[in-house]
């Protein structure tokens, strides 16, 4: 029996996005227009604006060929009141959320967060702690119960213009404790410098989504079974297992590994190296795999579960 999280239908589509921006409707410097038209130019499939505390509504900008996918960043705090940064992305629309509409807590406390998130989740929207490095915090903040469905495991902004981008240890403390979360990868960019300049903050985190069709709910759908990889370049076609072997077939890279719940426990390492087969040891509870190119650059999977 092959076990994967990536969708298995032979017409699904590979695509690319960024699901953590900012425009002019916050504290960006592009508006929603010219952002789309940059990442689409860039070779992106979808978007998310994801202004901070305030709603854009972009679903008119979606075409036939580029999706726009709903959301907002929420100024927000951990269950013992640390600052903490919660998105918030959907499809179409969510209940009691209108066009440039502020969205605050009722006050800034854990207690109130908490309620808030789980709110939003039962009304469709998918939840995710972001950046926790760039915050500061540490997997002991939060809590076995929470209302989250993935962590942002990579921010190219913190992490090419501050280096505090890359949160694989606290996703693995949580993976560590139980807790079943995707891993996600974004730009967080604001473009205060030129799209293209050196300090530019676009174009270097995203995931790649294998989804049924293009709209904005296949997408979603996507994100929310886990059926996407993150990146800063590497590409992986395919992840499984099959038996009692693990699969990983990737565009060339250097290092492929293969982790469990603890630390990796299994590698490949080449000059050109395409695919690893590697066997279970059998008391795994969850496997995923990154990989990495000559040029240092990275490509997560998301966990297969086995328990």
């Amino acid at each position: 029996m092959k076990r994967t999280t990536f969708l298995q239908d032979p017409n699904a589509l590979w695509l690319k996005g960024n699901v953590h921006s900012h425009t002019v409707n916050s504290d960006g410097c592009l508006t929603p227009q010219e952002m789309k038209d940059a990442y689409k130019t860039h070779g992106y499939d979808f978007l998310a604006i994801t202004d901070h505390d305030v709603y854009s509504d972009t679903r008119h900008l979606t075409d036939e060929s580029f999706t726009m996918i709903q959301g907002f960043e929420l100024w927000a705090n951990a269950e013992d009141d640390a600052d903490v940064h919660i998105h918030f992305l959907w499809e179409d629309e969510i209940e009691g959320i209108k066009d440039k509409q502020v969205l605050h807590l009722p006050e800034r406390t854990g207690k109130c967060c908490m309620p808030y998130c789980y709110d939003l989740k039962k009304k469709g929207a998918f939840v995710m702690l972001n950046h926790p490095y760039w915050s500061l915090i540490n997997s002991s903040e939060v809590g076995d119960e929470n209302p989250f469905d993935a962590i942002e495991i990579y921010n190219y902004g913190s992490d090419w213009l501050e280096n505090v981008g890359l949160s694989t240890p606290f996703w693995a403390e949580l993976l560590l404790r139980g807790q079943k979360l995707w891993a996600l990868g974004t730009d967080d960019n604001h473009n205060h410098d030129p799209i293209d300049d050196q300090y530019s903050d676009s174009f270097g985190g995203w995931i790649t989504v294998k989804a049924k069709d293009r709209s904005p709910k296949a997408i979603m759908d996507a994100i929310r079974t886990g059926s996407f990889y993150t990146s800063t370049g590497p590409e992986i076609y395919d992840f499984y297992i099959e038996g009692d072997e693990v699969h990983v077939l990737s565009s060339p890279c250097q290092k492929i590994f293969i982790c469990g719940q603890n630390r990796c426990f299994q590698r490949k390492i080449g000059r050109y190296v395409t695919e690893f087969v590697t066997k279970l040891r059998g008391s795994e509870k969850l496997v995923r795999a990154e990989v990495e190119d000559a040029a240092g650059r990275k490509a997560w999977s998301n966990p297969i579960f086995l328990s």
